[in-house]
């Protein structure tokens, strides 16, 4: 299956180090990674990639991480990759894991494909003598020399599944493209960041995707370094405007919606224009009036 891999960057470029890493470190199975540079003026991302080769797209202003991946679903399908994987750019892929997902896209009718996830806070519970490598409450790391990872030993080659899904979005999960046809684009207005994976499993619900989670296939999360590690991600009003945002389109929070059909099939308005009420997201003309209202706000 042609496959490509997404990262998604601002800023932050030792966390996007590590990751690219670990895709190299524990990858057997043909992919071509693509970069997103996020953050204007981020110079020493495109100096890296250029260095590497690797395909990269640059942002002149914050479009945010919606539009970012939208960007990644264009540049790939585009090109006749078959399956995409987002992977987040404070991740570490562990040993087989994107080798199991891409073989069981190969292999099962399932388009969306979760691993699980070693997080930094059950890590360092888990393993105290690891603790030392990250500092207060937002477990701040700095040894970019350093592995304390990889004391977690749990992955395993196996492409037995889970019947639950939906259960990660951007982290570590593979699409397939039949996945994306069903779902489209993901959601702008939710800006800059948060809410945008809630939705995307909202959706994916309401559309039957076909989704599963792997045993066996993790990645370490580092946890929101371009908020705890870098100045970007939403603030506080922000993530608040976007909760406001998935209420008012899913008439309750995560878990507790009651509208079956994006703001119950009503219009919209965002700086004078109406939002799509579908479930799929099939273009992207409202993208740049969404972002530029919400960047107002």
């Amino acid at each position: 299956m042609k496959t490509f891999i997404g990262i998604v960057t601002f800023g932050n470029i030792n966390f996007t180090k590590l990751t690219y890493q670990s895709i190299l470190d524990t990858v057997e199975s043909p992919y071509q990674v693509c970069i997103v540079v996020g953050k204007p003026g981020d110079n020493e991302t495109i100096q890296w990639a250029n260095g590497l080769n690797l395909p990269h797209i640059v942002h002149d202003i914050n479009y945010g991480f919606p539009y970012s991946i939208n960007d990644m679903y264009d540049w790939g399908f585009s090109r006749e990759y078959e399956a995409y994987i987002a992977i987040g750019n404070d991740v570490i892929a562990y040993k087989y894991a994107i080798d199991n997902m891409i073989k069981v896209a190969e292999t099962t009718d399932y388009e969306w494909i979760c691993a699980r996830e070693v997080s930094v806070k059950d890590l360092c519970k888990s393993y105290p003598e690891i603790q030392s490598y990250f500092s207060g409450a937002n477990f701040i790391f700095n040894d970019f020399t350093a592995r304390p990872w990889e004391v977690f030993k749990g992955y395993g080659l196996n492409t037995a599944c889970d019947e639950g899904g939906l259960s990660d979005v951007h982290n570590l999960a593979l699409y397939t493209k039949s996945a994306i046809d069903k779902l489209g684009y993901v959601d702008v207005n939710y800006y800059p960041a948060y809410y945008e994976d809630n939705d995307y499993a909202r959706r994916g619900v309401l559309t039957g995707v076909k989704s599963t989670t792997l045993d066996k296939t993790y990645y370490f999360h580092f946890w929101s370094r371009t908020i705890k590690q870098e100045s970007g991600g939403s603030t506080g009003d922000q993530f608040r405007n976007n909760r406001k945002y998935y209420k008012d389109k899913w008439g309750g929070d995560f878990g507790s919606e009651k509208f079956d059909i994006p703001f119950n099939g009503q219009p919209y308005l965002l700086g004078g224009m109406q939002m799509p009420s579908e479930i799929k997201i099939s273009n992207r003309d409202y993208e740049q009036t969404a972002i530029n209202y919400w960047r107002s706000k």
